[in-house]
């Protein structure tokens, strides 16, 4: 650790100059004497302000002056201002962390010590003034905790004022950090793609009843439970013994008390900002696309999530492997989902991130050995999505998938992770706009031959080691595969969009190995233009038999609508 007083002798000249001039020139300011307190330098001394005396300690942190010095009572137990950060705090002054600059120094905080307690003249004799908060925070950001709050959105709060609302509901969290939450809407609000989630003993979040009293709360309310009722209601307005939450709608706002088992405590109500929409900037005509994920491994699964937060609400997941401790260092899944498949537990993540997601999982491989009918019907979910995704790291997969996108005419982005965690390919194929992935495929493995470097792609299982050219094991890492992740998911995001103007194939580095010459190293490879199946696929008499057989299920849809 650096210490300034022991590194920058030169400074600590000039703050004793500054801090001793002031005692010389001010009759508010007495220094007594400087000393090491608690192993940080500082002046001891006392502020004199409408006749008090404030015993002060100026305190420089070890990284001053890239770090502010402050001011703090020399008494442990004294609480003098409204802005002090407790008993024996620091006062909250005009120089501050976030507005700190190295250029200023112990004096200028002691001038704004002063002009904090002669303004607010906590102790002195004469008129106390009170000194207006400066800090740039949120309300919700800076309230008091214990308060328990309830959280409202504003437009919820818009319908229970003017009484055009529904089934308004409470929601309670488990408490937690001193910290007992509770979140109101109503069946507006559980509409909604991004609604509040459903009440989950898992996780102890539990629905609570709620009562609706219109007008003030009366003056003098008891908080014991029984009376708190009988002044209210005739009976109570729950059944039984229950929790319950009591709003009072007022004219400009509400007041909430959530009642227990003894007392009805007050709560503090925080009203949400309006949510417009989806907070990713997604078009609605990006959102409703539907997207097909194979693999729901290490890179599948934050694929997966990473275009849920992004707008994308609809997804189609498939994977028949099980989520074990082996997992842990590189899913987005922990031990609450150890022995499960990685899809449900991807699933009941996803939807504590959007509960309104519209989410399809298959706990099974393409590959494997299953009704031939079950096997259709998951390749048909796949080419009805609006995009395919494969993080399944199994070649075999990709071309068979890819494949099946263009047959279908459907975009597609490959995603692998080279071995050792190296670096990544990102490969998109969009109809019309660049070749097949079979043909982009072998465009890569022409291209690495021409080079004479062998493409470190996997042959089959996942390997995430590698042995490096200085002959060092390497391994796959949680950032590689995060960085992967996000590159494809931006792949994928900005075909969706329609705002992806290049479709070379992307092999991107995360270390001097290989072809990368170093972490960032991109290499965009031109696999080809527009792919076309051989069109001497028609044949007139069996074009003439489907024709017929056509005719015949028609006959039938239109026998079965009559």
């Amino acid at each position: 650790m650096s210490i300034w007083w022991l590194n920058n002798t030169v400074r600590v000249a000039r703050e004793k100059e500054a801090v001793e001039n002031l005692a010389t020139e001010t009759e508010w300011f007495v220094l007594d004497r400087w000393e090491i307190h608690d192993y940080k330098f500082a002046a001891i001394g006392s502020i004199v302000a409408h006749g008090a005396t404030y015993p002060i300690r100026l305190v420089y942190p070890d990284n001053f002056p890239l770090v502010p010095a402050w001011v703090e009572p020399q008494d442990p137990e004294a609480k003098w201002s409204y802005h002090q950060y407790g008993k024996g705090g620091a006062l909250c002054l005009e120089l501050r962390p976030d507005n700190w600059t190295s250029r200023a120094n112990g004096a200028d905080v002691l001038r704004s010590a002063y002009g904090l307690l002669n303004l607010e003249n906590p102790l002195g004799d004469g008129e106390k003034g009170k000194v207006t908060s400066a800090h740039n925070v949120g309300e919700i950001q800076k309230y008091n905790w214990g308060e328990s709050p309830v959280f409202i959105g504003q437009e919820c709060l818009t319908r229970l004022l003017s009484g055009d609302i529904q089934d308004v509901n409470a929601l309670r969290w488990s408490a937690s950090d001193k910290v007992w939450p509770i979140f109101l809407s109503d069946a507006v609000d559980r509409q909604g793609v991004q609604r509040p989630p459903s009440a989950d003993l898992n996780t102890w979040r539990l629905h609570v009843p709620v009562a609706l009293v219109s007008g003030k709360v009366p003056d003098g309310l008891p908080s014991e439970r029984s009376t708190f009722i009988s002044t209210l209601w005739e009976s109570s307005p729950v059944e039984g013994e229950v929790n319950f939450v009591t709003v009072f709608i007022e004219d400009d706002g509400i007041n909430v008390f959530h009642v227990l088992s003894d007392n009805a405590y007050h709560r503090k109500v925080y009203v949400l900002p309006p949510e417009t929409g989806l907070r990713s900037g997604r078009a609605p005509s990006a959102q409703a696309k539907k997207v097909a994920v194979v693999g729901a491994g290490s890179v599948g699964s934050k694929v997966a999530e990473m275009l849920l937060r992004s707008g994308i609400d609809t997804l189609r997941i498939f994977d028949g492997d099980v989520f074990l401790p082996g997992n842990l260092e590189r899913h987005v899944l922990d031990w609450r989902d150890v022995g499960y498949h990685k899809v449900h537990g991807l699933k009941r993540r996803l939807l504590h991130i959007v509960p309104g997601a519209d989410i399809m999982t298959i706990d099974q491989n393409l590959n494997w050995q299953k009704s031939a009918r079950t096997n259709a019907l998951h390749f048909d979910l796949i080419t009805a999505c609006d995009i395919i995704v494969d993080a399944s790291g199994d070649p075999a997969t990709s071309m068979l998938l890819g494949a099946l996108a263009f047959e279908n005419k459907k975009p597609f982005v490959s995603v692998e992770v080279f071995e050792g965690g190296i670096g990544a390919l990102v490969a998109p194929s969009v109809p019309e706009r660049n070749a097949a992935y079979t043909l982009g495929r072998e465009a890569l493995l022409n291209w690495t031959d021409e080079k004479g470097r062998v493409v470190p792609l996997s042959a089959g299982d996942r390997a995430y080691e590698a042995i490096s050219d200085d002959g060092d094991i390497i391994v796959a890492d949680d950032a590689a595969i995060s960085m992967a992740a996000s590159h494809a998911a931006r792949v994928v995001l900005d075909i969706l969009d329609d705002k992806l103007d290049d479709f070379r194939w992307l092999l991107i580095g995360f270390r001097k190995e290989w072809a990368f010459d170093m972490h960032g190293h991109v290499i965009a490879l031109d696999v080809g233009g527009p792919s076309e199946w051989n069109n001497n696929t028609e044949d007139a008499d069996a074009q003439k038999f489907v024709i017929e057989i056509a005719g015949e299920l028609l006959d039938v849809l239109k026998a079965f609508t009559q």
